[in-house]
């Protein structure tokens, strides 16, 4: 292989069609000296003459022809190589996908996400996993499609497209006793707190804006996610702030309100993050396309429901 250039094996499937150096020197684009020059190296490798002059051009020896087929094989498997192109057929596909996100993201977006594939692709599977320190090397070596979420850490080494701003709320059961329809800065520091301490969903934008103001907050229990939340709040007295879209899905399916933040905290960006290695698979592309449009839908259907609402 060290001696034998692939366009080689052309120049000879070339010369056997042509019976003639000069022609097969101008189909392939080569000089006639050139094209000598690739037959002899051609036959110092076979240790063979190949084509011979005879009065009706160059004819091949017996171990030319008996080299054509093979060489043949090998044009064909080299210009379907050069010419194959991955591709994603979502109705046809039955790839797993592996997602990093928050629980946040597994009660606002998985739904929504498991509903769609249903339509355009029903065989595609999906395995989540929750944000963590290993979600940058998961990207990396490609146990990893996608991390959805607020993940400040990724941002300057990974792709990323933007989803939807985010912003906080409270959440308060709808029978307590001292909050109805809103709640004051004097009651917020009155109440009781759960805090979810979770990766990817912004709750250190709280903690540091608390900090900040010098807000006082009573923390009663720490949780690691936001799966129960809903539960504990409409069950007890205790208040939480999150974020808007979980704490809009738990209203509406809870014992459980929303109230304004009463006091100015920042928003957030959730976004899809993706690695290098990833950027151009027809799948991955696919997915990440899937994803953006559900936010670019829930948007105008959001804009929408706010233009019918009396002001």
């Amino acid at each position: 292989m060290d001696n034998i250039d692939l366009r080689l094996l052309v120049l000879f499937d070339e010369i056997y069609k042509a019976s003639s150096l000069s022609k097969a020197a101008d189909r392939i684009g080569l000089s006639q000296p050139g094209v000598s020059l690739a037959l002899e190296r051609l036959r110092k490798h076979f240790n063979d003459k190949l084509f011979v002059r005879t009065t009706n051009g160059m004819e091949p020896t017996l171990h030319a022809k008996a080299l054509l087929p093979i060489v043949r094989q090998g044009i064909a498997a080299l210009q379907a190589t050069m010419a194959f192109r991955f591709q994603f057929v979502p109705e046809d596909s039955d790839r797993t996908f592996h997602i990093s996100m928050t629980d946040v993201g597994q009660i606002v977006l998985l739904p929504s996400l498991l509903n769609q594939l249903r339509l355009l692709a029903p065989n595609v599977k999906i395995e989540v996993s929750t944000i963590n320190k290993d979600v940058p090397k998961a990207l990396e070596s490609g146990d990893l499609d996608l991390a959805v979420g607020f993940v400040p850490q990724l941002q300057n080494f990974f792709y990323q497209q933007v989803l939807f701003e985010e912003k906080f709320v409270c959440l308060a059961r709808k029978a307590h006793p001292r909050i109805k329809d809103s709640i004051t800065l004097r009651q917020y520091e009155r109440e009781l707190h759960v805090v979810v301490t979770t990766s990817g969903t912004g709750h250190l934008v709280i903690d540091k804006t608390i900090d900040k103001l010098e807000v006082h907050r009573k923390v009663g229990v720490h949780i690691p996610n936001f799966i129960g939340l809903s539960t504990i709040i409409g069950a007890t007295d205790y208040i939480c702030t999150l974020p808007f879209r979980a704490g809009e899905i738990m209203a509406h399916h809870g014992e459980v309100k929303l109230l304004k933040v009463p006091f100015e905290v920042p928003s957030y960006v959730v976004k899809q993050h993706w690695h290098e290695r990833q950027a151009q698979d027809p799948g991955n592309r696919w997915l990440r396309q899937v994803i953006a449009e559900m936010y670019v839908k829930a948007r105008e259907t959001r804009r929408r429901t706010q233009q019918k609402s009396p002001t």
